[in-house]
């Protein structure tokens, strides 16, 4: 499949963005088709690689006062992983796995499914003190970025894999968890079949999303749920406020510092626009602008208009655990 991602298939930011909202917007997917939309996930994804700091988080991030609290009472100096990240994301990797640090769930093998460039695997490794971290990801670029910052013998790998069919045996992860990446997965029942053989018993699924309204994750999960035998729902959690407070101090609060630095990456207005449209932009209510003057104002009010992959919007949080029932 990669053989088909040569350097003339590097797109733009706009075109790589506008090539995943095409499949975010497939409803169903025939078998036939599903080695085309992974091959062009990857094409979309090695675009981003390009362009991208290659120690930057890819999620939106969150922000919570009381997490906010928790996560720097663990006096974990993010600064040597990377310096010019802001607190947003790291804070949404660390309510990720929130409950397995409260708990002490350390020494364990931690897989992560969907790592994009290996950030926040080093990150959820070094707060749950992992035996063994291990992440994966579709995109080989994103792969190579992960490997060559973070690699640990015998501490932290990462390989190039395929979510909805892993080269792990049965029961052989302690933890798992998969953030901001299930929406792009074709068949993804086939994903959450993986991650409940591949799970040691009493083992913990952390699991995070935006839910897409022609993808449904969070309703396929409850249903996938309902058919399962050894996977227990422990918490579930909305945390689109929590999200979208984040998005917001990020790109609104915090625009005059982060403006400058998103237009020395992108090369006009509208790559501008379609950078902070992956950054959440069309995610936050029209009333967050009510009484702002923000230079992002018109730009929202254009992604609304155009984005329509959203529907209500929605960003779940599940921590599942393995058990015999």
């Amino acid at each position: 499949m990669n053989d088909l991602i040569t350097e003339n298939n590097i797109k733009t930011y706009g075109q790589a963005l506008k090539q995943i909202r095409s499949l975010l917007r497939r409803v169903t997917v025939h078998p036939s088709e599903v080695k085309l939309i992974k091959n062009q996930i990857q094409e979309s994804y090695k675009s981003f690689a390009h362009i991208i700091f290659d120690k930057s988080f890819l999620n939106w991030g969150l922000w919570n006062r009381q997490v906010y609290s928790e996560y720097a009472a663990l006096n974990f100096d993010f600064s040597k992983i990377c310096t010019i990240q802001d607190i947003y994301s790291p804070l949404l990797v660390f309510f990720l796995i929130r409950p397995l640090v409260k708990m002490q769930f350390f020494d364990k093998k931690l897989l992560e499914i969907g790592c994009g460039n290996g950030i926040g695997l080093k990150v959820s490794s070094e707060l749950l003190k992992t035996k063994y971290a291990l992440g994966v990801d579709l995109t080989k670029e994103l792969v190579n970025h992960a490997k060559h910052n973070f690699y640990t013998e015998n501490k932290i790998n990462y390989i190039q894999s395929d979510a909805e069919c892993l080269p792990f045996e049965n029961n052989s992860f302690d933890i798992i968890t998969n953030l901001e990446s299930s929406h792009l997965y074709p068949r993804i029942e086939l994903f959450f079949s993986e991650v409940e053989r591949i799970l040691s018993p009493n083992g913990f699924f952390c699991y995070s999303d935006l839910s897409i309204k022609d993808k449904l994750q969070a309703k396929k999960f409850e249903e996938y749920l309902e058919t399962s035998n050894s996977l227990k729902v422990i918490q579930k959690v909305n945390i689109t406020r929590m999200v979208q407070s984040a998005i917001y101090n990020r790109l609104v609060v915090n625009e005059k510092k982060i403006l400058p630095y998103i237009d020395s990456m992108m090369g006009d207005d509208e790559e501008l626009q379609d950078f902070v449209s992956s950054m959440g932009l069309a995610f936050l209510p029209w009333w967050f602008f009510l009484f702002k003057k923000s230079a992002l104002r018109q730009m929202a009010k254009k992604e609304r208009k155009r984005n329509l992959i959203y529907g209500k919007k929605y960003y779940f949080y599940y921590l599942v655990q393995k058990v015999n029932r």
